[in-house]
């Protein structure tokens, strides 16, 4: 596993793999392997077959695991880098022989065999350099014979996970082995591909492209972040559950995850995180100002007064602070004015240093303008050094041979201005502090430079990455990637308006790094990224893009640092920044946005709350969201997808009221989605739109719905029976056929933590009550019933189907779901139990208030469905064995009473689609 990349001080080492095959020095053809050696397959050692094996109609004789092991190890391993390497391949190579001394004699014997990667990088260079895959050209014959051995490797693990059950979680970590040797492979063949011939190569050869297949969906239940030892060892070396949650939605690649697994963000405070949930951290410290030390003897705290703040801001200039030598020989602070005049800040004079951190880290105070000397003294240090590390650039910007890295830890002296909100913010709310918030914009974008400090980076020695990073640089990025600093929300807007108005010398130049012993810009991380060697190569490429969401150049801002009119790009980038972020107070995510954006929500100018002349923060999201509209000639229609709670007023139900740790409800979603080049519009009656649709109503008007079967219930939740419920949000799930009278059936996941009412103790009307009278519609993201959806009432009596496409339809939003197609064995169940309903509904009938009775009626008329019905009987065993191992005629019938029960309540609702290009009206 050598060619994987792992951190210098990882949770554990390399996992060993032993070899275990005969067939490492097979001389034959990849393609071919199987008619070589399937004899391994044929079953050696009888055995029972399990019952979905004899569903299937297979294996009526049993086999080895050994045998399973003996095979795919010589295929997918030894077989596989042959036919890729070819002449450079060497058996010896790939293999580790571990030896032992034998006493006094000192004789050696074998004491084990393993596989050893150690080399595969180095001779996929070669390979690359002067083997065949230096003349590679995309579609060729070289080309299509790689990607046949790729694709059949690919389909390799899909037929072992199905017919050997059980045989990959044995097996985990040769599994594991095998996948990421062919992603290794994979991503080789797609670089040189992308790059072309090697003599024919204008520019230098680039980062590693991705692999083109999904090669970790392939053991993701194998190296799963949330398995619980897996999870609880990451717990122990530092992990928050919320970041675990982002490093699975934010990489694909089995390199990532392995790498992540076994990387310690603070080992020094195990478990910290472990009450945090999966949707971000909610770890909550005193934000009270601390010492540098705890035997600290500075002078103490140093206060400002509010009112010579408030006097610098109202004179349209920031205050700053210098601390120097007075006259007499002793240290000051003294209390500068800045102006942000784009005249004025030419002078150097004017030049000054912007803090961003954390509160929660000893350096906020709420309650007053004022830190303990020790701290300014020290940020003062800082700030000087990251004046000298820009200097440093713009200097090095102009040399062709520069490498972009710059690293300071010697400083020299001179006069820095250095902002920090909590010496310069007014501390009280309300006017001067509103005056401080209006030009929390300029501040950043105006800064020389933007000082980061963070106690996650501060612990981190840069020495040994600058002495040898040929070892691995990409510890410096994850611990960036995973510091408390990349989790608020403040420091977001802080990091992408760093120095932006500023002359741009590069992504992230002016975003100034604190770590133990010299300081790194952005750029500078990317930069020693970029030089990652070959087992992190493709790993930190990857990497890079995860800190596209701090430039401003990702939000698509101008040259006047308005957003672009032409695109929504940065609506998609700000929703997946925030996703894992938060606030402390939550009124200042509306701040935040308003600020990153560079819109006012106040109606008036001048020192007004950003939330808007006294307006509540959902009024003042709403005219956030109006402004966005004006500046980007429309809104994303595909928003009203996002399962995310929404405003609660009149014409903007459709729109999210947060985008902070949205991961606690789902996902946020912007993209050009209306049918043709009218965009979505704010209207007075809603969010104008262009989306198919589905009327949703009963099957059979003349039967019950919205009701169980049975009174009494022993199957736990039933809003989760079917769907992969979600603690955090709720679901509710409907089975839908879509159309009416067809074959195909969709599960309908409705999340309730927005406006859906429960089903009893409310006097609005119940989703099943919606339904039974035909006022339900269903809008889709896409022509077919999968994936997003949105439930919507419908206003008026006018059925949906008869509605022209131009006449936009005025409904209401009630809630997002997300449609899945049921499978082909599930959907003949539900079609049973339409056909059956009406009789399990008269037999529960019967039995009247005797609960007892009641189940042994429906118990005894789904019996008999199933004895009558071969097929049905095959497809409630085929859902048992999926899995379960084995599964009983009891738990056959068990198992149809319970989807029988849910159905009653869930199911048997019939959909009547609308044009593809409705428009509607959503509220």
């Amino acid at each position: 596993m050598e060619h994987l990349a792992i951190p210098r001080n990882p949770i554990r080492p390399h996992r060993t793999i032993a070899l275990a095959t005969k067939q490492f020095d097979d001389p034959g053809p990849f393609l071919t392997y199987a008619e070589r050696h399937g004899a391994l397959l044929t079953g050696s050692y009888p055995h029972v077959p399990t019952q979905l094996d004899a569903l299937a109609g297979r294996f009526s004789a049993g086999v080895s695991s050994y045998d399973i092991l003996d095979y795919h190890q010589g295929w997918l391993f030894f077989s596989l880098l042959a036919e890729f390497l070819g002449p450079l391949f060497h058996t010896r190579r790939y293999l580790d022989v571990v030896v032992s001394e034998d006493g006094d004699q000192g004789e050696q014997e074998i004491k084990s065999i393993l596989l050893s990667t150690q080399h595969l990088h180095e001779d996929l260079t070669a390979l690359r350099t002067k083997g065949p895959l230096s003349r590679i050209r995309p579609g060729d014959e070289y080309h299509r014979h790689l990607d046949a051995c790729l694709d059949a490797a690919a389909e390799a693990f899909d037929v072992l996970e199905s017919s050997f059950a059980g045989f990959t979680k044995l097996f985990a970590d040769e599994m594991l082995c095998f996948a990421s040797v062919a992603e290794a492979l994979d991503s080789a063949v797609m670089t040189a591909v992308e790059q072309g011939p090697v003599e024919e190569m204008v520019q230098p050869r680039g980062f590693p492209a991705q692999a083109s297949r999904g090669w970790l969906s392939k053991v993701s239940r194998l190296i799963d972040l949330d398995e619980p030892g897996l999870r609880a060892a990451m717990l122990k070396g530092g992990w928050c559950p919320g970041d675990i949650a982002r490093i699975g939605d934010s990489f694909n690649s089995i390199a990532a995850y392995y790498y992540f697994s076994n990387f310690q963000p603070d080992p020094g405070h195990p478990d910290l995180h472990k009450d945090c949930p999966f949707y971000g951290c909610t770890l909550s410290s005193p934000v009270k100002p601390q010492h540098m030390s705890a035997d600290c003897t500075c002078p103490g705290m140093i206060p400002f007064s509010e009112e010579s703040l408030v006097e610098i801001y109202e004179s349209d200039c920031i205050p700053c602070f210098t601390i120097g030598r007075t006259e007499d020989g002793s240290i000051g602070i003294a209390l500068s004015s800045i102006s942000l005049d784009s005249e004025a800040q030419k002078d150097p004079e004017n030049r000054y240093i912007a803090l961003s951190h954390v509160w929660s880290e000893g350096t906020g105070n709420p309650s007053a303008n004022a830190l303990p000397f020790c701290q300014l003294s020290y940020c003062q240090y800082w700030a000087m050094l990251s004046q000298q590390i820009v200097e440093k650039a713009e200097a090095a910007d102009k040399n062709p041979y520069s490498t972009g890295i710059n690293v300071t830890n010697k400083p020299k002296t001179q006069t820095v201005n250095l902002w920090i909100d909590t010496m310069c913010c007014p501390s009280t709310p309300g006017y001067g502090k509103n005056l401080c918030l209006a030009k929390m914009r300029d501040i950043y974008a105006n800064a020389y430079a933007v000082l980061v400090r963070s106690a996650a980076l501060e612990d981190m020695d840069l020495t040994p990455y600058i002495n040898e990073p040929e070892k691995g640089v990409m510890d410096i990025a994850a611990q960036l990637y995973l510091s408390p600093w990349m989790r608020r929300m403040w420091t977001l807007q802080e990091a992408v308006l760093a120095g932006m108005l500023k002359s741009q010398l590069g992504i992230g130049q002016r975003l100034v790094l604190l770590f133990s012993g010299g300081l790194l810009s952005l750029e500078s991380v990317v930069a020693f990224l970029k030089q990652a060697p070959p087992h992190q190569a493709a790993l930190a490429f990857d990497m890079i893009g995860k800190f596209g969401h701090l430039t401003p150049m990702q939000y698509g801002f101008d040259d006047d640092t308005n957003i672009d009119t032409k695109s929504n790009g940065f609506l998609w980038t700000l929703s997946h920044a925030l996703k894992y972020r938060s606030v402390t107070v939550p009124s200042d995510e509306l701040i935040c946005l308003a600020t990153l954006l560079g819109v006012r929500v106040g109606s008036s100018g001048g020192a007004v709350p950003l939330v808007g002349d006294g307006q509540t923060p959902e009024e003042g999201m709403c005219e956030l969201w109006k402004r966005i509209e004006r500046q980007n000639k429309g809104v994303p229609g595909d928003i009203i997808f996002s399962s995310v709670p929404r405003i609660d007023v009149d014409g903007f139900r459709w729109a999210p009221r947060t985008f902070i740790q949205h991961a606690k409800y789902g996902s946020v979603y912007w993209s050009s989605s209306s049918t043709d080049d009218e965009p979505a519009g704010i209207t007075e009656h809603g969010l104008r739109v262009k989306f198919p649709g589905v009327k949703l109503k009963p099957l059979d008007d003349a039967e019950p719905y919205g009701e169980y079967l049975l009174r009494t219930h022993r199957w736990g939740d039933q809003s989760k029976e079917l769907g992969e419920g979600e603690s955090e949000a709720g679901w509710r799930v409907l089975l839908v056929q879509i159309p009416a009278g067809g074959e195909d059936w969709y599960s309908i996941h409705v999340h309730q933590h927005n406006d859906v009412e429960p089903d009893s103790g409310s006097s609005r009307p119940s989703l099943q009550e919606l339904i039974r009278v035909g006022n339900m519609a269903l809008l889709l993201k896409q022509a077919e019933p999968s994936g997003n959806g949105l439930l919507v009432t419908t206003r008026g009596p006018t059925a949906v189907s008869q509605e022209s496409p131009t006449s936009p339809i005025r409904v209401r939003t009630k809630s997002p779901v997300t449609i899945r197609p049921l499978a082909r064995a599930t959907a003949f169940i539900s079609s049973t139990l339409h056909q059956h309903i009406g009789q399990l509904r008269a037999a529960a009938d019967t039995a009247g208030e005797d609960d007892a009775l009641r189940e042994a009626l429906v118990r005894e008329k789904l019996t008999k469905a199933v004895s009558e019905s071969e097929q049905l009987k095959t497809a409630l065993l085929a859902e048992l064995l999926s899995r379960n191992v084995t599964a009983s005629d009891e738990q056959v019938i068990e198992h149809f009473l319970k989807i029988a029960n849910l159905f009653a309540k869930f199911g048997g609702v019939g959909g009547t689609s609308t044009a593809a290009d409705q428009s509607w009206l959503v509220d």
